[in-house]
């Protein structure tokens, strides 16, 4: 009896080491050579939406990415406010379904026409695919969002690297703090199909589920940004931007800070030195 016991739990810890392995092989799949797989299985909330969206791997992209800007001290620091931040996960990369996709960020400065901002996004082979320098008019610091133009139409399954410049010190351009990150498009045919049968308001949780950040974001913070008031909807941007540990932006107002300069005649950019050469580990 002592020696079928044996047997019994050596038995049971080789079947649950077995399960582990095929487990953690199963979640190490790529999220683009999953998306198959995934189409099989119904929407299901998540208990954590950040697993969502920190869970993804990007370790293939091999070039340095930062979501938070400034320095310790100096102009580029304004003092009692976060520093320039995307709103994207802590790595800095997330997925889209939208071939023209809005990008979101924290600005601590006022733009002005002297203390603008730019954006540029370039594709794997480090082209350029689109640049648009910034600038408001006394626009209050706080939220805002950009939108590439729909003549930009990123390609499916393809890596595009954003950056984001600001002109912290008016007296000096030359001086400017910036974030850059990574952006790729998928296509995932059984959540487009999702999206048309519910309502807006469950967009979000859909996106979430997959693991597609700019778009979860997108569609929570447009409403968000039409129903400012709504107390459910405030709940839900706290959760989501805590989530990657984002939280203390969740305060933060939305501000319709500038439009796109996109005309020959608009100033030189003056950073291009930060995104100028490929990056690399």
């Amino acid at each position: 009896m002592t020696k079928f016991r044996r047997i019994a739990t050596t038995w049971a810890i080789a079947t649950g080491v077995l399960s582990g392995l095929v487990l953690a092989s199963a979640s190490s799949i790529h999220p683009l050579s999953s998306a198959n797989a995934q189409s099989a299985t119904p929407t299901k909330p998540v208990s954590s939406p950040g697993k969502a969206f920190n869970s993804l791997n990007f370790s293939d992209v091999g070039r340095p990415r930062r979501r938070g800007g400034g320095g310790s001290r100096g102009p580029c620091l304004v003092p009692g406010k976060p520093p320039l931040t995307a709103l994207v996960p802590d790595m800095s990369a997330g997925l889209t379904l939208s071939k023209s996709p809005t990008f979101w960020f924290y600005l601590p400065y006022t733009l002005t026409p002297n203390q603008s901002a730019e954006f540029v996004l370039k594709d794997e082979q480090d082209q350029e695919v689109y640049k648009t320098k910034l600038s408001g008019k006394e626009a209050s610091p706080g939220i805002i969002s950009l939108q590439l133009p729909s003549t930009i139409a990123l390609k499916a399954n393809s890596n595009y690297h954003w950056y984001f410049l600001s002109y912290c010190d008016p007296q000096n351009q030359n001086r400017f703090v910036y974030v850059n990150g990574l952006i790729r498009r998928v296509e995932r045919p059984h959540l487009e199909q999702q999206l048309k049968s519910v309502p807006t308001q469950e967009h979000t949780r859909l996106y979430t589920n997959e693991g597609v950040w700019y778009d979860a974001l997108t569609s929570l913070g447009d409403r968000l940004h039409a129903s400012p008031k709504n107390d459910k909807l405030k709940q839900e941007w706290v959760s989501l931007l805590r989530s990657v540990g984002l939280e203390k932006l969740a305060s933060e107002p939305f501000v319709p800070c500038c439009s796109p300069l996109i005309s020959s005649q608009q100033p030189p950019f003056l950073g291009q030195r930060a995104y100028s050469q490929p990056q690399t580990k």
